[in-house]
This record gives structure tokens, C-alpha cells and sequence, in this order.
């Protein structure tokens, strides 16, 4: 699989909130992901439990364009746009958008993301290719 069918493989897995499916996609042993409020995940088993009850949710949807992204030999990386929508029962409705870079590796001969950092856009101001 290339990095670019990986990434979007990853991609799919989470609008379709199918965790192993992500799972799948994310370095087991080399991970660092920073989340919008700055917060530093180390291990992909953190990463899977703080996702788990975020995709048992059925009131989200999330749609993600990629703004740009380089290949190398053995590394690519994306900038992502977001669009994050949440209508839960009982509670005000959320739009977030964001910018998310994902890296990839290519290790054993398959890529696996090794670094997410999702920044919240603060103006509604993004240039999508």
C-alpha cells in the first residue's frame, strides 16, 4: 500500500469511526500525538482508548480535506482540513474546523502514522487545494 493509500485508508476509518481500522494505520511503537487543548499521547494504546468512546458516538461527522501533502522515499506527511460537526441530544450543537498533520512512515514496508497534531482554526479563513 502506498503512503497516499494509507492515508486515506486512515482517513476513511475514521469518518467511518472504525477504530481497528485506524488501529491499523498507527505505528504500534513509535507515536507522538498532540491533540487541540496540547495535550502529548505517547503510546498507540492511549491513542486507542482516547478515541474509543469518541467513535461509539453517533452524533458526530467530520469531513477532512487534504490541503497538501509531500511523499518521500520512506516519510510523507499531510495538512488536513476539518470540519468537525457535533449535534448531541441534549447540549448545544459543536462546528469546529482545524488543521491536522499527519506523518507517516514507512517502516517494514508498510506505512504507519507516527505523529497527529490537530490545531483548531480560529477563523474560518483556509485555502483548500
Amino acid at each position: 500500500m502506498t503512503f497516499r493509500e494509507t492515508l486515506d485508508r486512515h482517513l476513511r476509518a475514521i469518518r467511518d469511526r472504525d477504530l481497528p481500522g485506524v488501529l491499523a494505520t498507527v505505528s504500534p511503537d513509535d507515536l507522538s500525538l498532540i491533540t487541540s487543548d496540547g495535550r502529548l499521547v505517547r503510546t498507540a494504546a492511549e491513542f486507542a482508548e482516547m478515541h474509543r468512546d469518541w467513535f461509539n458516538a453517533t452524533t458526530w461527522s467530520l469531513e477532512a480535506t487534504v490541503v497538501h501533502a509531500v511523499e518521500a522515499p520512506e516519510i510523507g506527511f499531510a495538512v488536513i482540513h476539518l470540519d468537525y460537526r457535533d449535534d448531541p441530544p441534549g447540549r448545544a450543537a459543536i462546528r469546529q474546523e482545524s488543521l491536522l498533520t499527519l506523518v507517516f512512515a514507512l517502516r517494514e514496508g508498510r506505512w504507519v502514522m507516527i505523529h497527529d497534531q490537530n490545531t483548531p482554526i480560529q477563523s474560518a479563513s483556509v485555502q483548500k487545494a
